[in-house]
């Protein structure tokens, strides 16, 4: 079972500066992640991914151990405990792999804290099951679009019963929020640690004429829109190209109908335009350093799209949408649309294109004004934790 409280090596820390290396002795924290994320290089997702960033970056990596379905080649250097999921047929992947979790915890010293990420009702579930557990939720999506929080008494009582919920965006945590307006001190668990990426460059790449957009081929990413934005820019611009990097899902798969709309209306620039599918981070990295400009077209409401801080760590000029988090980053480091539809894509664009001085600027102040290294996030987020541990007993 965890310990009490957890002793911090000064008395004086205050709680908003606290640091899991400040505790003694060091906390164990398992981090458990969605059923269908794979935690390693060949397919990782976009939490796999934030996961595996924190830890890496993290003053204390020792104290985690990622938790999640087996795959045959985890990432190096993270401690990662494969499973198969229990029983799924009947519960679900997910729930089964949170039974699997805590068959496995049988007969052995419980973490100091369990950090469920983005499965609001297995977090509810791991508490309901085992109440003298610490576990908090780490939300990356909606939590009124997720089963087990849609409704404010699920969240109610969430917020009651977890250690901390953290959030990767201040979007998000209204989201969590909204309608508890009687939470009162409780809301001080829900804490924002906003999603971060590493910058790999050294200093800015020279810029191609390219666009790229790069992430999954699904509606709500608004590529389609963009698609036909760029090919009504492009076509009156022949020193141009475009890079749409890719699949449905973070894995190499066959394309659907969606990618197949996306072509046709790609169709008239020709080889200009290109779709390579699903591409391994490496290459994504070298696009995205020579790419002039990068498309984030976002129509939902995107909680802290990755692929817009990478595009302002590579020191493109980034078009994006006032969607969901989207502009608590990229306020004044990007040209935002507000209503991202074909005609105000195709305005952007066409700006972006021909004015280039402007296009250079931003490309400038994405490079010079970046405060969301990874190593921020990984120190954001280790003070959330250790101040959860600090101020909440064990049951």
């Amino acid at each position: 079972m965890p310990t009490g409280p957890r002793r911090f090596m000064t008395s004086d820390t205050p709680a908003a500066t606290a640091s899991l290396a400040t505790i003694a002795p060091p906390p164990r924290i398992d981090v458990l992640l969605p059923s269908k994320e794979r935690f390693g290089p060949a397919n990782a997702g976009a939490i796999s991914g934030v996961v595996l960033d924190q830890i890496r970056n993290s003053a204390t990596p020792d104290c985690f151990r990622v938790v999640g379905t087996a795959v045959d080649k985890p990432f190096d250097n993270v401690t990662f405990h494969g499973l198969h999921p229990r029983h799924a047929w009947l519960h679900g992947g997910n729930i089964g792999l949170g039974a699997a979790y805590l068959h496995a915890l049988r007969g052995t010293p419980a973490p100091d804290l369990i950090e469920v990420h983005s499965r609001c009702h297995v977090a509810a579930w791991l508490k309901a099951k085992r109440p003298d557990l610490r576990v908090a939720l780490y939300l990356h999506n909606d939590p009124r679009e997720m089963k087990g929080s849609r409704t404010v008494p699920e969240r109610r009582k969430l917020l009651a019963s977890m250690t901390a919920v953290i959030c990767v965006s201040d979007y998000i945590r209204g989201c969590f929020l909204d309608g508890l307006v009687d939470a009162g001190k409780l809301a001080d668990k829900v804490a924002t640690v906003r999603n971060g990426a590493t910058r790999w460059l050294q200093a800015p790449a020279p810029k191609k004429p390219m666009i790229l957009l790069a992430g999954r081929m699904v509606p709500e990413k608004g590529i389609l829109e963009c698609a036909q934005a760029m090919a009504e820019v492009l076509k009156d611009h022949p020193g141009w190209e475009i890079v749409i990097a890719g699949a449905r899902r973070f894995e190499d798969s066959a394309p659907g109908s969606y990618e197949g709309q996306i072509a046709e209306a790609l169709a008239p620039l020709g080889p200009r335009a290109r779709m390579t599918g699903f591409l391994p981070i490496e290459r994504v990295r070298e696009l995205q350093q020579e790419a002039a400009i990068i498309a984030c077209p976002s129509i939902w409401h995107d909680p802290m799209p990755k692929a817009v801080l990478e595009a302002l760590a590579a020191g493109s000029a980034l078009l994006t949408t006032r969607r969901g988090g989207i502009p608590e980053v990229a306020e004044g480091r990007a040209h935002i649309v507000d209503t991202p539809d074909v005609e105000s894509l195709t305005a952007a664009l066409q700006r972006l294109v021909t004015d280039r001085p402007y296009r250079e600027a931003l490309q400038q102040s994405a490079w010079q004004d970046f405060p969301f290294a990874a190593e921020r996030m990984a120190a954001d987020a280790d003070a959330i934790r250790a101040r959860a541990l600090a101020l909440t007993p064990a049951s």
